[in-house]
């Protein structure tokens, strides 16, 4: 290197770092005190972003749960600690807001995570916010997920609702929630919860004292949940309810099944809640002595009646029983020295399997029951139609019970005697089912003996809609009998409806064929009139439509209702009807 270019870069190195000095100086000495004054009114806050959760959707593209964004207040109060201003902080707060707030619990508060204040429903309280916000430093505005349920009541039981993560949520989900995330507490929003949920993201911002961003310095995107796509078909839902509501009965269900696949097109518990409004109203939700948040669809168990006569009668045939063979009823039976009573108690006369089915006669039953099945032969027959089964299902739901004399032996300490099996014959005693139960064996009735695997939950689809999974149509069980039985037990449903103890369902739109069901509550219910609520029948009615090739199966329930004839039948009949008349059934063939 040449003399002369050494002392040239010696002497620009010079003057760079006189100009150095000189900055240091100018920013120590000249400057220092408004910078110490910026770096103490303005700190990095690490915000979460809230993502969110994925959407429910019906079977054609309806939302029936979203999120929309929430604007609230949020204090750090770590902050305030430190800069000593929180007893101001909370004087404006109770002066601006309303907002009560304890000193000493702020004060003693351990947790890092700003403390939520309130929600600003307006655009009036969010101008009041940024208007005095030089009263309120650490308070800041951020945006939480808002769960809506734009159809209320009509699917609550089915979409369930959420809340606010307990510790355990949090320590199950660790850093993909927030203390304000949406997590599910019932039904499919508990069931799918990890699906729904989405993960949080995370913004570094430099804001100043009175909580106004200055700067973003960094941010993760947070990630939406995987949406549901269901079965449900909102327009069948919303007949269900209007016509369950239009009753007047004060308890009950529906259940319809798409007769070709088991897609679940309507599951309706009533009465119902407004996921909307639980928190406001779980009070009243929990003291109302007809439990609306109670499914009775899928938790509720019941004396099945008469409904289960069909499931017997395939049993019946398979066991050698001719359809020419039968009985004469005369209004009871006789076992030892006790009466057994037909709901009839002046007799149906002859009567056979076909007969005996439209007719609901239950001497018939009780003969057959006790001198050609037996309890065990009745077990495994209502079990291959799944009573008293695990039923894979998307929601959570109870299992019937079919008592053997094994359990009465071990439980009661008893023998089992001739009128449990003849109580067993037509679904009274210790028997137990859901309507999940009553319409699944209706399905396998339907379809020849193949029972389909109910399906509520049909695709789950990303942010970006994209199909990640897709549920197929799966068979659960097959009742092995052949198509002439399952013919001929068809062809008396179909007379139940037309000239049996069904003719309210019979319909000039829809050829309707099912089964009644009246459940006896106390001893004295089938006898007596103008009794009590709580001590009236349960009432059922489970059946396809159409006859010929069925496209539904539908079960309904209402408790306490009486005669299932005169109660259920109708609430069936027009709920196919408006399906029918709506031309709904179309888009199905």
């Amino acid at each position: 290197m040449s003399r002369r270019r050494f002392v040239f870069l010696l002497f620009t190195g010079l003057i760079a770092y006189m100009v150095l000095i000189v900055r240091l100086v100018y920013v120590q000495l000249v400057k220092g005190k408004d910078y110490k004054e910026l770096a103490e009114r303005n700190y990095v806050r690490r915000r979460i972003i809230y993502p969110q959760r994925g959407d429910i959707i019906d079977r054609k593209g309806v939302k029936i749960a979203y999120d929309i964004p929430k604007y609230v207040l949020m204090l750090d109060h770590q902050k305030l600690k430190e800069s000593g201003s929180l007893k101001d902080v909370i004087k404006a707060l109770k002066e601006l807001f309303g907002i009560e707030m304890s000193y000493e619990d702020i004060r003693k508060r351990k947790a890092l995570e700003p403390i939520l204040l309130t929600e600003l429903k307006s655009q009036e309280e969010i101008d009041k916010f940024y208007n005095y916000s030089y009263k309120l430093p650490g308070v800041f505005i951020n945006t939480v997920p808002s769960r809506v349920y734009p159809y209320g009541d009509v699917c609550a039981h089915v979409v369930g609702y959420t809340g606010y993560p307990s510790e355990r949520h949090l320590e199950k989900y660790k850093e993909k929630i927030g203390p304000e995330s949406l997590v599910g507490m019932y039904g499919l929003e508990a069931i799918f919860d990890e699906d729904l949920l989405g993960e949080v993201g995370a913004e570094e911002v430099m804001v100043n004292a009175v909580g106004k961003i200055v700067q973003r310095l960094g941010q993760r995107e947070p990630t939406k949940g995987y949406s549901l796509v269901l079965s449900l078909d909102l327009r069948i839902q919303k007949i269900a309810y209007e016509v369950f509501k239009d009753s007047g009965q004060k308890a009950g269900g529906v259940l319809v099944l798409d007769a070709r696949s088991g897609e679940v097109l309507a599951l309706l518990s009533y009465p119902s809640f407004d996921p909307n409004l639980i928190s406001e109203r779980w009070q009243s939700y929990i003291e109302d002595p007809l439990k609306p948040l109670f499914n009775r669809v899928l938790q509720g168990k019941y004396p099945p009646a008469s409904v289960i006569k069909p499931a017997l009668g395939i049993a019946l045939l398979s066991r050698g029983v001719s359809e020419r063979e039968g009985i004469v009823c005369r209004g009871s039976f006789e076992l030892g020295n006790r009466n057994f009573f037909c709901w009839n108690r002046h007799g149906h006369g002859w009567e056979n399997l076909r007969g005996a089915i439209r007719d609901s006669c239950d001497v018939y039953f009780y003969s057959m029951g006790y001198y050609k099945l037996g309890p065990r032969e009745m077990e495994r027959a209502l079990r291959n139609f799944s009573y008293g089964e695990p039923v894979p299902f998307d929601l959570p739901h109870s299992s019937g019970f079919i008592p053997t004399p094994e359990w009465k032996r071990k439980r009661l300490k008893e023998p089992w005697y001739g009128g449990d099996t003849i109580n067993m014959s037509i679904g009274q005693g210790f028997i137990r089912s859901t309507l999940l139960e009553q319409t699944l064996m209706m399905l396998g009735i339907a379809n020849d003996g193949v029972i389909y695997k109910p399906i509520l939950v049909k695709e789950k689809r990303d942010a970006e809609g994209k199909v990640l999974w897709r549920a197929k149509r799966e068979v659960y069980k097959v009742v092995r009998a052949k198509p002439e039985h399952f013919a001929l037990v068809r062809e008396a449903l179909r007379d139940v409806v037309r000239r049996g103890t069904a003719t309210s369902a019979f319909s000039p739109i829809v050829d309707i064929a099912g089964k009644t069901g009246t459940a006896q509550v106390s001893a004295h219910s089938t006898r007596r009139k103008n009794l009590p609520y709580h001590l009236r029948d349960h009432a059922w009615f489970v059946g396809f439509a159409p006859y010929r090739d069925p496209l539904f199966v539908i079960g309904v329930l209402v408790e306490h209702g009486g005669s299932g004839g005169a109660v259920v039948a109708p609430i069936a009949r027009r709920i196919l009807e408006r399906i029918y008349m709506e031309g709904i059934h179309k888009e199905l063939i």
